[in-house]
């Protein structure tokens, strides 16, 4: 009876394994990929700890994938070099409701790779890609489909009730994004819902002993206008005047494979130089691989996400408090219900409201200390395993 009852078991589970389907552009590798990329690797793994046998279809590209997950990799399509052909693509990309260019190519290998591999009867969840959803309903009318929404991500007017017909289920990476979603989209109030992002708290977690020396606070992400780090130099500027005793610490790129020295990077060389000239000491190493990023994480005493756009969700917040870090975050997006009263916020843009509550922390070593252990409390609540645990429901498994 034993040995039946496990044989069932595995039969269902591998039945509703999931099929992770990257968004369009992204690829899939622990060194050169985004947040979405990290976010489907964690669910697979917090999956396979189940006995789950989930798998990933995405782009590929020159870095070596996650090599832990099964995964099947596409190539690209080929962008052509004629500038006559790609106006021509780009029209043909207007009319069919997509965003990418060649996204309706990408689309069909997609739809052969899960037909390929007899994946359309498993559940399938897509990531920031709602074109994909209505072409996938075409491709397979018996499919259950869950798209995700990472960010407030927009399509063709006209497409928004293809899209309502075509999905099973929609969710969000927070209840900020969900009404969003909703509300562009014609969904029911409160139909969207709620998966948050998690973080692995062991790989994630305070040093037993902070370095010796200043207080380190740091930034870590895309170093984009819309990130914000500009804020924080610029707010360590304001604070140099009354104190040095702290260094800052830049950890990220413009893109997460290269460096582009566009005028924002410019702009945030030249207040780094400024601030070194008034006496604080600051560490850009660029983008920073992820199997380093903890340690790195753990020299610092604050992390700052001064975003300036509506931060759906930042995996930057979850995983500088996991570290304990005392936190300071915009009042943008899904960002406050991230933080919870485990941080502190300012208001967007605010050089002044971000300088203030850095000088408190950094003169008040018991309310830094205070704020480091609400950021790992709150931490512990958001695993990969309770975000894995919202597929699941969302699954109906």
């Amino acid at each position: 009876m034993t040995v039946a009852r496990t044989k069932t078991r595995t039969r269902k589970q591998l039945a509703m394994s999931p099929v992770f389907i990257n968004h369009t552009v992204e690829t899939f590798t622990p060194t050169e990929s985004g947040a979405i990329a990290t976010h489907i690797h964690e669910c697979c793994r917090a999956a396979m700890e189940q006995d789950y046998e989930p798998t990933v279809i995405s782009i590929n590209c020159s870095a070596e994938p996650f090599g832990d997950v099964r995964s099947v990799l596409l190539e690209p399509p080929r962008l052509p070099r004629n500038a006559v052909v790609i106006k021509l693509l780009r029209a043909e990309r207007k009319i069919a409701g997509w965003r990418h260019l060649r996204q309706g190519i990408h689309a069909a290998n997609v739809a052969r790779a899960v037909h390929e591999g007899g994946l359309e009867r498993r559940p399938i969840i897509l990531h920031n890609d709602p074109e994909m959803v209505i072409y996938l309903r075409e491709r397979f009318p018996q499919a259950f489909l869950i798209h995700h929404f990472h960010n407030q991500i927009c399509m063709a007017r006209r497409n928004h009730v293809r899209f309502r017909e075509s999905v099973n289920v929609v969710t969000a990476v927070s209840r900020f994004t969900g009404k969003w979603v909703e509300d562009i989209y014609g969904l029911r109030p409160e139909s969207v819902q709620t998966i948050y992002n998690g973080v692995d708290i062991e790989a994630f977690q305070p040093p037993r002993r902070k370095a010796d020396g200043l207080p380190v606070i740091n930034f870590v992400g895309r170093t984009g206008i819309e990130k914000a780090p500009d804020l924080l130099l610029k707010a360590a500027a304001k604070l140099a005047q009354k104190t040095r005793a702290f260094r800052v610490q830049l950890l990220g790129s413009n893109h997460w494979h290269k460096y582009e020295k566009d005028d924002y990077q410019k702009e945030l060389d030249r207040l780094t130089e400024d601030l070194e000239k008034a006496g604080v000491q600051v560490h850009r190493p660029g983008h920073i691989a992820r199997a380093d990023l903890p340690a790195l994480l753990g020299q610092a005493h604050i992390n700052v996400v001064p975003s300036r756009w509506e931060e759906p969700f930042a995996l930057t917040i979850l995983e500088g408090m996991a570290c304990g870090l005392a936190s300071v975050v915009s009042r943008t997006g899904g960002a406050p219900e991230v933080v919870g009263d485990a941080g502190l916020l300012f208001e967007r843009d605010s050089v002044e409201g971000l300088a203030e509550h850095l000088g408190t922390l950094l003169l008040d070593d018991d309310l830094r200390a205070t704020y480091s252990r609400k950021a790992r409390e709150r931490a512990t609540q958001l695993t990969w395993d309770k975000t894995w645990e919202g597929f699941r429901a969302a699954i109906g498994n």
